[in-house]
């Protein structure tokens, strides 16, 4: 299945699988920007997909223009700039 084309305002999370077919679904999972947050907080148990998840949504966020400050101890982060090779080093510089 492919990705649908990108729609402003509406991140796209994947599509629906069916757990008793054993099959992925046509129909897309998008989330409404609108439903955003000031905060947010991804937790989970290792290996769990945490950084994939928020990798996802930083990329649609990102696309969306909707601005993030990240905390990332480990570093696993710095993968968005192959999303986004227009950023530059310092726009990654640690705030403190």
């Amino acid at each position: 299945m492919q990705a649908p084309p990108e729609k402003l305002g509406s991140f796209y999370l994947g599509a629906e699988y069916d757990l008793d077919a054993n099959q992925l679904q046509e129909a897309p999972i998008n989330y409404d920007a609108r439903d955003l947050t000031t905060h947010a907080v991804c937790v989970g148990m290792t290996g769990s997909g945490k950084t994939g998840l928020c990798i996802g949504l930083l990329e649609e966020a990102g696309l969306d223009r909707v601005p993030a400050i990240l905390i990332d101890p480990k570093g696993d982060i710095t993968n968005l700039l192959l999303q986004f090779p227009e950023l530059r080093p310092q726009d990654f510089q640690p705030w403190i």
